[in-house]
C-alpha cells in the first residue's frame, strides 16, 4: 500500500508538472502572438505612411515571433517599394514554398514570373572608351559609355575597338538592378596594328613615283580580305558563346549526371570547336590575302587566281565526338 500511495503521488506530482508547463506554453503562445499582431499593424502603418525600410524591419519581427508565411507577402511589396526586386523574388518564392497549396498560389506565381521579367539596366564602360558594344554576339548599336538593357541571367558582354584586342566578360544580370561593367582594352600588339594589320607610318610607299599610289599593291584591303576577317571575328564569338553554354552543361553534369545534359555539353563543345576552327582558318585566309594584294601586282588579278576551300569535319572515337575546320588555299 505504501509503494501504491508512493507511485501515486509521483504520478500526481508528474501530473501538476506537466499541466504546469503546457500553461506556461500557453501563455507563451498567446503573447508570442499579441506581438505578433502588434508589429502587423505597425508595419502596416509604416508601409502605408511610405515608410517601405522600418516596414519591412516590422513585417520580420512580426514573422519570428510568429511564423506565419502570410506575412512574407508583406514583407516582399515592402521590399518591391524598395527596389529591391530580387529580395522580393526570394521572399516571394520562400512563401511558395511554406505555403505548398495556398489559395492564391496562382496569383503569386504570377507576380513572380512579372518581376522576372523586369530587365537588368547595364552600364557598360571602358577604358579607353568608344568601343561598340555586343550583348551574346549581337551588336547592340551602342558604344561605350552606354546604358544596355538585358533580361535577368548569364550573358556574354563583347567590347571592339579599332587598335584594340576584343575584350569579354561573361556575368549574370539580376532582374530589375542598375549595375556597371567597366572593362580594359588592350592595345593590338604589332606597332600599332589595327585588327587587320593596318599599320600607320609617314607615308612610305604609298606611291611607286608614278603618281597613281599604287605602291605596287592595293592600298586598301580588298572585299575578300574584310569578309574573311568577318567571318573569323563571327567564328570566335560563336566559339566562345558555345564554349560558354557547353561548360555551362559540363558544371550541370557533375552536379547531376544525366545522359541528356552529357549529350547537349558534346554538342555544344563540337559547335565550339567547329567555330574556333572556322574562326583561325579565316583569320589565316585574311592574313594571307592582305599580304599577296600588298605584295605587288594587280589585286584583282591576284584574287582571280587564289583558290580556297573550306571544309568542316566530324570525326568519331571512344571518348565521343571532336571537330574542326580545313582550310586549303591555292594561288
Amino acid at each position: 500500500m505504501r509503494a501504491l500511495r508512493s507511485l501515486g503521488g509521483t504520478l500526481g506530482l508528474g501530473v501538476l508538472i506537466w499541466v504546469g508547463l503546457v500553461a506556461v506554453a500557453a501563455a507563451q503562445t498567446q503573447d508570442q502572438r499579441n506581438r505578433a499582431r502588434q508589429l502587423y499593424g505597425e508595419a502596416q502603418a509604416l508601409f502605408e505612411s511610405g515608410q517601405y525600410a522600418q516596414a519591412e524591419a516590422s513585417f520580420r519581427a512580426a514573422y519570428q515571433a510568429v511564423p506565419n508565411p502570410v506575412v512574407l507577402k508583406a514583407i516582399a511589396a515592402a521590399q518591391e517599394q524598395q527596389g529591391n526586386i530580387p529580395g522580393a523574388l526570394e521572399t516571394l518564392r520562400q512563401y511558395l514554398s511554406e505555403s505548398p497549396n495556398a489559395a492564391d498560389r496562382a496569383e503569386v506565381e504570377a507576380r513572380v514570373r512579372d518581376l522576372e521579367s523586369r530587365p537588368a539596366t547595364v552600364m557598360v564602360a571602358s577604358t579607353p572608351p568608344g568601343a561598340s558594344i555586343v550583348v551574346d554576339g549581337t551588336d547592340t548599336g551602342q558604344v561605350t559609355p552606354a546604358d544596355v538593357q538585358m533580361t535577368a541571367g548569364e550573358h556574354t558582354v563583347a567590347l571592339r575597338l579599332q587598335g584594340y584586342d576584343e575584350a569579354t566578360q561573361t556575368f549574370a544580370a539580376q532582374a530589375a538592378t542598375r549595375v556597371r561593367l567597366e572593362m580594359n582594352l588592350t592595345q593590338a600588339t604589332g606597332g600599332g596594328a589595327d585588327a587587320f594589320g593596318t599599320t600607320g607610318g609617314d607615308g612610305e610607299g604609298a606611291s611607286d613615283g608614278d603618281g597613281d599610289g599604287d605602291g605596287g599593291g592595293s592600298a586598301d584591303p580588298s572585299a575578300g580580305v574584310w569578309v574573311t576577317a568577318g567571318i573569323a571575328a563571327a567564328g570566335l564569338i560563336s566559339g566562345t558563346v558555345f564554349g560558354f553554354l557547353a561548360l555551362s552543361e559540363q558544371s550541370s553534369y557533375d552536379s547531376d549526371p544525366q545522359a541528356d545534359t552529357a549529350d547537349r555539353g558534346e554538342a555544344l563543345a563540337l559547335v565550339a570547336d567547329i567555330s574556333f576552327g572556322v574562326a583561325a582558318a579565316m583569320a589565316i585566309t585574311s592574313i594571307v590575302l592582305y599580304i599577296v594584294e600588298r605584295s605587288g601586282g594587280d589585286s584583282d588579278s591576284e584574287s582571280a587566281d587564289l583558290d580556297l576551300n573550306v571544309s568542316p569535319w566530324v570525326a568519331a572515337h571512344p571518348g565521343g565526338q571532336s571537330g574542326g575546320v580545313a582550310a586549303q588555299l591555292r594561288f
